[in-house]
């Protein structure tokens, strides 16, 4: 046991050292101390191994600091509130978010630090601001940075709530939704495999209809015709939808809204563009460094992210330069269940310092009412 803790501690020192993550080096250092602390044979070390002064903190502090190291660091754990990510993960699964893909994300406050929270919260009594900021966003370094399709933990931009979804454009990136096919640099990308769409199909008559999606295993439900064709309507995944429109007896099929949107529903919340859930864009992703005229196209577009940046945009307006830069990432996220997602496509981009983590594995999964720990998660990409 010696030798391996001598030979793999230090490895895995030098190799993150040469990532240049160097917060984790010296948790790999300290690690290789403490180890070698309870393992070395030195009498003066066991001497004080020995000694109850310093044996019972250790025993009783101990694992409360560890557990507040790999939860703020390493690792978090959340259920899924919503259903916005059906099929793919659903309401009341259990999902394992990994801190170092990104880096972790360091408190703002000690109320955002488990069991330091609540003894700060006694402290402070019945006046405690539990959303005050006690210090400015830094981020670690990470493995990583985010990616398109990765499924995220982040803070919604208007509240401290925690979401869950993709990441579908990145800083910089210019998305476009037409007909509810998302685009990203003028190039189509594939939906995600169990991602969701309100659908609909056409049919001779209902008999036919029922005939047909039966022999595609689909379930779809039949809606009032005035007409002698019959309307079906349902979720369906992309290959459902593809199925139905390659079948020689189907008069159509395509994505249908299941709910109506206007220009004062979704983001930027403007009279000026006409852009709905699935008809969006183009919008440009605002990126760290980027510069923007204030034009007044640019300010319906951008004002409400330069708002939050300089938080008073009518300096930004009276600004004698002429431009604004942005010194934050932004990223637009949406949930796999296409039409019934609270997302980018409402609430705007989201800023990097609100990402969390990104989440690898699904811990327990009510669908199946099992224990699958852990189990990476299929249809990601």
């Amino acid at each position: 046991m010696k030798k391996v803790i001598a030979i793999v501690f230090p490895l895995l020192l030098l190799l993150h050292l040469l990532l240049g993550i160097w917060w984790l080096a010296l948790c790999w250092g300290i690690a290789w101390g403490l180890m070698w602390l309870f393992t070395t044979s030195a009498k003066p070390v066991v001497r004080i191994r020995k000694s109850n002064f310093l044996l019972i903190p250790l025993v009783v502090i101990g694992p409360v600091l560890t557990a507040i190291v790999f939860k703020t660091l390493f690792f978090g754990i959340y259920v899924i509130p919503s259903g916005s990510m059906e099929k793919t993960i659903v309401p009341g699964d259990m999902v394992w978010v990994n801190n170092l893909s990104y880096g972790p994300r360091l408190p703002y406050s000690p109320y955002e630090i488990s069991w330091i929270n609540g003894l700060v919260w006694l402290l402070a009594g019945k006046d405690a601001d539990v959303q005050e900021k006690w210090w400015p966003y830094h981020r670690l370094k990470g493995y990583s940075s985010p990616k398109r399709g990765d499924i995220t933990v982040f803070n919604h931009p208007e509240h401290n709530t925690v979401f869950i979804k993709r990441i579908v454009a990145l800083p910089g990136d210019t998305l476009q939704i037409v007909d509810g096919s998302i685009r990203i640099n003028n190039k189509q990308q594939s939906p995600p495999q169990k991602s969701l769409y309100y659908s609909k199909a056409l049919f001779k008559n209902k008999e036919v209809g029922g005939q047909i999606l039966d022999s595609l295993q689909i379930k779809m439900y039949p809606k009032d015709n005035k007409s002698e064709r019959i309307r079906f309507s349902g979720s369906l995944h992309p290959s459902q939808l593809q199925a139905l429109q390659k079948h020689p007896q189907v008069l159509e099929a395509g994505i249908d809204p299941c709910r109506p949107d206007t220009a004062w529903t979704v983001y930027p919340h403007s009279e000026h563009y006409k852009w709905s859930i699935d008809n969006y864009g183009p919008y440009r992703l605002p990126y760290k460094g980027m510069q923007v005229a204030l034009s007044p196209e640019n300010i319906r577009l951008y004002g409400r992210l330069m708002q939050i940046e300089a938080n008073n945009l009518s300096e930004i307006e009276a600004d004698s330069s002429g431009s604004f830069t942005f010194n934050k990432d932004y990223y637009f996220i949406m949930g796999d269940h296409f039409h019934d997602s609270e997302d980018s496509r409402y609430f705007g981009p989201v800023r990097e310092e609100l990402l969390i983590g990104k989440v690898s594995f699904l811990l327990y999964s009510k669908a199946t009412k099992a224990k699958v720990f852990p189990k990476i998660l299929q249809g990601l990409k």
